[in-house]
């Protein structure tokens, strides 16, 4: 005669239900860590200066990805607000007669991507100077002055300016 086989009993017995809600938590968690896109905006605000005038036919213009014009506010004081998505890339030109065009980048991506960069980076501000054109006739910027962006990883905010200015080239095309 044999033995019958010995039975094996269970440890612990845990209900379907919470198997899993376990692996949907553990589902969401991992994607809330290896998502790095946080949706919401950053809030820009500052001052537009233009040597003392007066800014009422001063303009902003806020252009997103290249494709659409963001709404804007600038008043007559010079103070300015507007709001950019994050994950999104923005020219701003600043634009009043008599005075050089000023050209900004703004990169969003990372900027609220870590609890630091949300509490530092929800809000950005920042002044612009514009000069006037009879003090560098013939000249113009290279490009942007300015470009913000935010590093990978910790968001922090990162600024980069450049005033060289470059002479117009006069391609002898004036109507006669």
């Amino acid at each position: 005669m044999t033995d019958p086989l010995p039975v094996m009993k269970k440890r612990f017995d845990l209900p379907l239900a919470a198997i899993l809600l376990a692996a949907l938590l553990a589902l969401i968690g991992l994607a809330a860590y290896g998502n790095p896109s946080v949706p919401g905006e950053v809030t820009i605000t500052g001052r537009l200066f233009a040597d003392g005038d007066d800014l009422a036919d001063a303009v902003l213009v806020v252009e997103l990805e290249e494709e659409q014009c963001l709404r804007s506010v600038l008043l007559r004081n010079g103070r300015f607000n507007f709001a950019v998505p994050v994950g999104a890339r923005a020219r701003l030109f600043f634009v009043k007669p008599g005075f050089h065009t000023k050209e900004v980048m703004v990169d969003t991506h990372n900027a609220l991507c870590s609890a630091r960069a949300r509490k530092l980076n929800d809000k950005v501000r920042f002044d612009v100077v514009l000069e006037r054109l009879e003090e560098h006739p013939r000249e113009t910027y290279a490009g942007a002055v300015g470009r913000i962006h935010f590093v990978k990883g910790t968001g922090l905010m990162r600024v980069w300016h450049d005033g060289r200015m470059v002479a117009i080239v006069d391609d002898g095309t004036e109507d006669r």
